[in-house]
């Protein structure tokens, strides 16, 4: 009996192929019952992709940033600053002007995990680069309300269960900040807590 080894060769590659296809497939099921199955010890794992990195959990909630001035002592109103916009049509291929809005929502996402991290102390918060970068945006980039002397912002969540019964939880208050005639933060002095 002769067997023909580019017919067993093809049988092997394709069954290889069919059970990886179905592996993966199985692999992307959200509830996740059989990843431990796919990874168990060191000749049964099966290397498959996992394309749930792109939404592994699916967001509840919106961050906001919001700030205000101080004139003269006396606070303000909180503002929102709109840091997402209405994309263009060719923005699946080039959205440059994401990268702000990008480096804000990262930056606000950075000190929110400082300030859990380090609790009530707000101090270490103000020294990271996600705290100076916020900063830094509303000193410069923000219009101020005339004769104020000091800013400070907020960051918020909502959750957007139901939009009549919309839940909103302050997340982080900043340290009031000086503003600048020119524009630049004074180093010399130091913010004072609100």
């Amino acid at each position: 009996m002769s067997v023909n080894t580019e017919r067993v060769k093809t049988a092997a590659v394709t069954a290889t192929l069919a059970g990886w296809l179905v592996a993966t497939a199985v692999a992307q099921i959200p509830e996740q019952r059989f990843d431990g199955l796919l990874r168990r010890g060191k000749w049964w794992r099966i290397p498959t992709p996992n394309w749930r990195f792109f939404g592994p959990n699916p967001g509840v909630k919106d961050s906001h940033l919001l700030y205000r001035d101080i004139t003269d002592g006396k606070p303000g109103e909180w503002m929102e600053v709109p840091v997402t916009r209405d994309r263009p049509w060719y923005a699946l291929a080039w959205n440059a002007r994401n990268r702000c809005p990008k480096a804000l929502f990262d930056a606000s996402q950075h000190v929110i995990a400082q300030s859990i991290a380090f609790g009530s102390e707000v101090r270490p918060v103000t020294m990271g680069t996600g705290y100076k970068l916020l900063a830094g945006y509303i000193q410069r980039h923000l219009p101020h309300a005339e004769g104020a002397s000091h800013s400070q912002f907020l960051l918020m969540y909502s959750h957007p269960t139901n939009p009549e019964d919309r839940h909103i939880e302050p997340v982080f208050v900043s340290m009031e900040f000086p503003l600048e005639e020119d524009g630049a933060p004074s180093t010399a002095e130091i913010p004072v807590a609100a």
